[in-house]
């Protein structure tokens, strides 16, 4: 019976089937790529029009956002009055490309009194609380702007003012970012406008720009470090003293200073200049100045110098925002890389042993396993279950202690580094301009250290949370933690303009030249221009004597960066540092060397164990 049902149920399916087959017919083939049919071709036309108007449109896009101009970041300040002191707060403001933004507190004693306040900047995020504070005094009715140095990392957060007496509530901060250049104007948009001659835009420019009265404006070198331009807007001599000592060790530290107009004692207040008949840019230390003529030629140029300030580098660890620093800090990899390299962007770090030694403790581990495991066994069997029970927490403790023992012996308690940097001796005016950078390493975290006014700590480019450090920035910036967490390798860059005495003595005692080297460190190698001939400096301990020998002629001595002997490593922490300045003839009694130790930046206070230090130092020797 089913044999025969078989073919009944087959001819069934098939008369089901072939109405369907009749309503879907095939689709004709496709005509070929070159060849449009008469009645598609209007359409396909169209379709090309549309196409090129894309284009044009994408075009005109791409030519307004980079329409001359600028971009002004609004913010309003948010105000709040207790009692007899009236507090306005600068809530939103342009993040920097790195290191610290400025935030500006405005305090008001409106009594006749003076009055102690304390501000304080939390990060949103954060379980430790208060990153930055300072505390300040101010004057009967006296009005009083106070700035606080916000590390970039924050990005958001609370800032709180406290006063006895006063219960003041707190005031929510952001940093802005922006697809544009971040600028820093000294003076009113009326005389950016004036000495620029740039408009003012709307919409996306390649400049924006946060203006801050020239009265009022910050004092410290980190408020200025995070921005790749800074312009001085309005008369430079009407500056305060401190604001301009800022600015100008901000442009010998790598920065790049604009005067719209010049004083005519340019040369006098920035004595690196080594001419001021033209303007334009000129090399001023590790940095640069523009000074300007025609506005309409200043405002041109600020484009191409933003452009060449904002993205020399790009990192793909930084989230998409140009790197720039005349130190780049390597970053600590983060959580979520799976790499063989410790550091983020395959660096490598400048401090050996700094990895855990995962093979001698599994090894210690793996022993451990074998003594509780079939060691326990056999122990078990032959004395019985009590001299296991007091066996394996035995052997724990004898693995705990070993582990302990590895760490301390050879880690130690102390803090281990690696520090480099580079010194321009200013020895008219007996000062040292500083960049420098130090690799950081130790079992328990270190103790706080002082930062003087004319100095800035840098961290890496990247905004990792970890990286934030906590400072009191009452009387300079007394760092008080987040400098170097417990077993963790970090990377710090420094700048500086420091008085100092170094000096490198030359003295004539009959036919031989005779030096004293009282640079305050170990010299190791080096040149000097004496009588139009290049002489080789001896290696030489701190304040000791040696005889000058006859060296080769300036085109046969080694460079700047051969002299310094910075490693592959170290040459990429330094990338931006122009090393052409360093490299030009020797004047008549200059001097080129290598030094080892320490070095003299701020961070050399702590106590440490040193790996390895190497400093380079450019200047002028005394006599003969």
């Amino acid at each position: 019976m089913r044999e025969r049902l078989t073919p009944v149920l087959l001819a069934l399916l098939l008369l089901a089937a072939s109405p369907a087959r009749a309503e879907a017919p095939l689709p004709p083939p496709p005509a070929p790529a070159q060849e449009v049919a008469p009645s598609e071709a209007p359409a396909a036309e169209a379709e090309l029009e549309e196409t090129e108007a894309d284009s044009e449109a994408r075009t005109e896009l791409d030519e307004e956002k980079k329409a001359p101009g600028y971009l002004e970041l609004q913010s309003q300040a948010e105000n709040v009055t207790e009692g007899d002191l009236r507090v306005s707060v600068t809530t939103t403001v342009l993040r920097p490309l790195r290191d610290y933004a400025p935030f500006e507190v405005v305090l008001h004693n409106l009594g006749s009194t003076p009055r102690v306040a304390r501000i304080e900047a939390e990060s949103a995020g954060r379980s430790r609380g208060d990153i930055v504070s300072r505390q300040v005094e101010v004057g009967a009715h006296q009005r009083l702007s106070v700035w606080l140095p916000v590390p970039v990392a924050a990005r958001g957060g609370i800032i709180r003012v406290h006063s006895p007496g006063l219960s003041l509530r707190a005031f929510s901060f952001y940093m802005a970012e922006t697809d544009g250049t971040p600028v820093l104007v000294l003076g009113s948009e009326r005389a950016f406008q004036s000495g620029t001659r740039l408009p003012r835009l709307e919409k996306e420019a390649q400049l924006v720009a946060r203006f801050i009265e020239p009265e009022t404006a910050p004092r410290e070198l980190a408020l200025y470090v995070g921005y790749p331009l800074v312009v001085v807007a309005g008369d430079v001599t009407s500056l305060p003293a401190d604001t301009w000592s800022a600015l100008e060790a901000y442009a010998s530290t790598g920065g790049f200073l604009v005067l719209l107009h010049p004083p005519r004692d340019v040369g006098m207040r920035l004595p690196l200049l080594a001419s001021t008949t033209s303007g334009g840019v000129h090399p001023y230390g590790f940095g640069q100045v523009r000074l300007c003529g025609a506005a309409d030629a200043c405002g041109s140029a600020l484009f191409s110098d933003a452009e060449a300030r904002s993205s020399p580098t790009q990192d793909k660890y930084s989230g998409g925002h140009p790197t720039q620093g005349i130190v780049l800090p390597a970053t600590p990899a983060p959580s979520w890389q799976r790499s063989t390299s410790m550091l983020a962007g395959g660096e490598q770090p400048l401090l050996p042993g700094v990895q855990a030694p995962v093979g001698r403790f599994l090894f210690l581990i793996t022993l451990f396993v074998l003594a509780v495991g079939p060691g326990g066994l056999a122990l078990a069997r032959r004395k019985g279950p009590v001299a296991l029970l007091i066996a394996v927490p035995s052997v724990a403790f004898v693995t705990c202690l070993s582990l302990v023992a590895w760490s301390v012996i050879v880690e130690g308690f102390s803090l281990h580094a690696s520090r480099y940097s580079l010194t321009w001796l200013d020895r008219d005016r007996d000062r040292a301009v500083m960049v420098g950078l130090g690799s950081y390493y130790a079992n328990l975290e270190p103790e706080g250290f002082r930062m003087p006014a004319l100095a800035a700590l840098m961290g890496p480019d990247v905004a990792w949370e970890s990286q934030v450090v906590e400072a009191d920035w009452t009387n300079g910036m007394a760092v008080t933690g987040g400098f170097l967490p417990s077993r963790t390798y970090r990377e710090w860059g420094e700048l500086a303009v420091l008085p100092s005495r170094a000096r490198l003595t030359v003295r004539r005692e009959g036919q031989e030249l005779r030096v004293q080297n009282a640079l305050g460190a170990p010299l190791a190698e080096g040149y000097v221009q004496l009588d139009g001939k290049v002489w080789l400096l001896p290696a030489l301990a701190d304040g000791a004597e040696g005889v000058l020998t006859p060296g080769p002629d300036s085109a046969s001595r080694k460079t700047a960066l051969q002299l310094s002997l910075f490693s592959s490593h170290v040459q990429s922490r330094f990338k931006n540092v122009p090393w052409s300045e360093l490299d030009k003839p020797l004047p008549e009694g200059g001097f080129l060397a290598r030094l080892e130790g320490s070095g003299s930046m701020p961070t050399a206070v702590l106590p440490m164990e040193l790996h390895e230090g190497l400093h380079l130092m450019k200047g002028r020797v005394d006599g003969p």
